[in-house]
């Protein structure tokens, strides 16, 4: 990804239309997107299940952007070679699903790929969030539940991002927030304002009925400007 970026979008590759993906691509790829957020949702981490390796391999074939997998599930020690071996560049794992982090972040460099650190919707930046945010590219925040579209943003998510953004800053950390449910021009200012730097967009922000995904990006965008002004 561009370092001078001030807002980068990713696109959330689960509410792409899955029957024509590599047309999806395409619309994506045309417009000011940065990289890909794909889902990976085990069905114990949250109660359903959402894409695989596969789908990964057939979308890195046709996509020119990078890919973050989002393995929201437990013991994603299990997970991680097979999602790198697909073509995953960032692999995001979660604060509550692992034992050993920096073990954790070990192996997804040794497999290729670069790693992420994931909260939930619920779960506030502990006493080790610096220590773990220095080994990682950034930090992924949730703002809903994983796995299920069409949720309002929950406002305690909003200020674990602010607490995150100035533990982060008085720790001198050069890393970026991820902020990844119901983004969308209503609810961008609040995120970015809190200190999010990376919007992922969905069915609420860069998929609209009706819309390119070139006009919702910009339009993304441009409320994330507003907000730093």
């Amino acid at each position: 990804m561009e370092q001078n970026k001030s807002i980068y979008v990713s696109a959330s590759v689960s509410c792409m239309d899955l029957c024509h993906l590599e047309e999806a691509v395409n619309e994506v790829e045309a417009s000011e997107v940065s990289f890909y957020h794909f889902d990976v949702v085990d069905g114990r981490f949250n109660q359903c299940f959402i894409l695989g390796e596969t789908t990964l391999q057939s979308m890195k074939k046709v996509s020119g952007l990078p890919i973050e997998a989002h393995l929201a599930v437990y013991e994603p020690e299990r997970f991680i070679d097979s999602f790198a071996q697909a073509g995953a560049d960032y692999i995001a794992v979660h604060y509550e699903a692992m034992k050993e982090p920096l073990q954790i972040f070990r192996r997804i460099r040794e497999a290729g790929a670069k790693p992420v650190l994931a909260y939930r919707a619920d779960t506030a930046p502990g006493d080790d969030f610096t220590a773990l945010a220095a080994e990682a590219e950034w930090v992924l925040k949730l703002t809903v539940n994983p796995g299920f579209s069409g949720q309002k943003m929950q406002p305690q998510a909003v200020e674990h991002i602010r607490r995150m953004r100035k533990l982060l800053d008085d720790a001198g950390l050069d890393r970026r927030i991820e902020a990844d449910g119901n983004i969308n021009s209503s609810t961008i200012g609040k995120v970015v304002e809190a200190g999010a730097g990376i919007l992922t967009g969905g069915t609420s922000g860069l998929f609209l009925k009706g819309r390119t995904a070139t006009d919702c990006c910009m339009e993304m965008l441009r409320a994330a400007r507003r907000a730093c002004c």
